[in-house]
């Protein structure tokens, strides 16, 4: 749960119950899936996998933009297992935009809920995630940039992120802007992940894991930069 120490007691109850209902949701999704593939195995191949949710493109989306938000509510998992879903059930570039939307959703969702904590909620993820400060010093009068920065490297998750630049007051637009283009990449590493996950030895596999380590390093690299900077500029 979120740690309460710069929250009041309004919004600890508030944000307990949000996060309790969407873990339940999420349950019954996950056994509502378990049960269909246990009746039908076939379901969990590559050719049938997308029999679990609506044939319909739209519908579909709607299915998965929900997934997004009760992920972000709930704060259970990280947002490249929907991600990875997403590209074993859709063809990718689809898959991409399917999880593109949900993200976009879900930044704006968690953002509103950040700005209705306030100021408040900033030190009990600064005192979390010291690195998050050194960020935000880093570069304070540009929010696509900061935005951008703490989605590249994946110092804290997507959910907790969001919560934190909304309550910390930035411009929306450079919010989402840097949000999204700091997001873009995950999302389509994350697909094609899942497109060729069902063929572990294929090299396109294998290509997609080689990029996820590059996108670490570089991340490692960033972090390591704004310290220094930070470091220096004191």
């Amino acid at each position: 749960m979120l740690e309460a120490s710069g929250m009041n007691k309004k919004q600890k109850i508030a944000m307990t119950i949000a996060r309790i209902a969407a873990l339940i949701l999420l349950l019954f999704v996950i056994a509502y899936v378990f049960v269909r593939i246990k009746r039908d195995p076939e379901l969990a191949t590559a050719e049938n996998i997308v029999k679990l949710i609506s044939q319909n493109k739209i519908i579909a989306t709607l299915e998965f933009t929900v997934l997004y938000l009760l992920k972000g509510i709930s704060m259970v998992f990280p947002s490249a297992v929907i991600n990875i879903a997403s590209g074993m059930v859709f063809d990718f570039p689809l898959s991409a935009f399917i999880s593109g939307f949900g993200i976009f959703v879900e930044f704006m969702v968690m953002f509103l809920i950040g700005r209705f904590l306030g100021n408040d909620y900033i030190q009990t993820i600064k005192t979390k995630y010291p690195v998050v400060e050194k960020v935000d010093n880093f570069q304070t009068n540009n929010s696509f940039f900061v935005s951008f920065l703490i989605r590249i490297m994946g110092v804290i998750s997507y959910d907790m992120a969001s919560l934190y630049l909304g309550a910390s007051g930035i411009n929306w637009l450079g919010f989402i802007a840097g949000s999204m283009c700091g997001a873009t990449l995950n999302i389509i590493v994350d697909g094609l992940f899942g497109k060729y996950i069902f063929n572990p030895f294929s090299w396109q596999l294998w290509a997609v894991v080689g990029i996820r380590l590059l996108v670490i390093i570089i991340a490692i690299f960033i972090r390591k930069v704004i310290r220094n900077k930070c470091v220096t500029s004191m």
